[in-house]
């Protein structure tokens, strides 16, 4: 459905350790994910399950959403950073959604993150819902994922979710 996308930031104040760590705690995603409202659990080490309500205003309607994504630690590549790919299942909307995220530190206090969906495939009672725009709204989400981030480090350590 879609070419890549892709969204990278370098990060202050956020170690790559810290930011690995974190990925894998619930409270992290509720603190940085651009929606109304999140629960997020993981009942598994590696599957982060979700309940999502959020208002897309580009298209204004109401969203409730509920799935797992499933998280892959591919390891650390040499002068790339560690790689961690997802996919989702388990949500009626979203049918297909293939990405990994890359944190690369910079400094001992300064890590790289770059988000990117390779391929993503909406159900077609959702696609009707929001129609062409579907790709400018998962890059304005990913975009402010990112920025959460980068606030949050701003005034607090990754490593408090620990």
């Amino acid at each position: 459905m879609t070419k890549v996308i892709s969204k990278i930031l370098e990060i202050e104040n956020c170690p790559q350790k810290d930011a690995l760590e974190a990925l894998y705690k619930p409270k992290f995603w509720e603190e940085i994910s651009p929606v109304t409202k999140i629960e997020a659990s993981f009942p598994s080490p590696n599957v982060l399950r979700t309940n999502i309500v959020d208002h897309i205003k580009v298209v204004n309607i109401d969203v409730e959403m509920e799935g797992e994504l499933v998280l892959t630690d591919k390891g650390e590549e040499e002068g790339k950073g560690r790689l961690i790919q997802f996919n989702v299942r388990g949500n009626k909307d979203v049918t297909e959604l293939e990405g990994n995220i890359r944190i690369k530190a910079i400094s001992p206090s300064k890590s790289k993150i770059g988000i990117f969906i390779h391929h993503f495939v909406l159900s077609s009672n959702f696609m009707s819902l929001i129609g062409g725009v579907a790709e400018l709204i998962l890059r304005t989400k990913i975009t402010s994922i990112l920025r959460n981030i980068e606030k949050y480090c701003k005034v607090s350590q990754l490593s408090d979710f620990q």
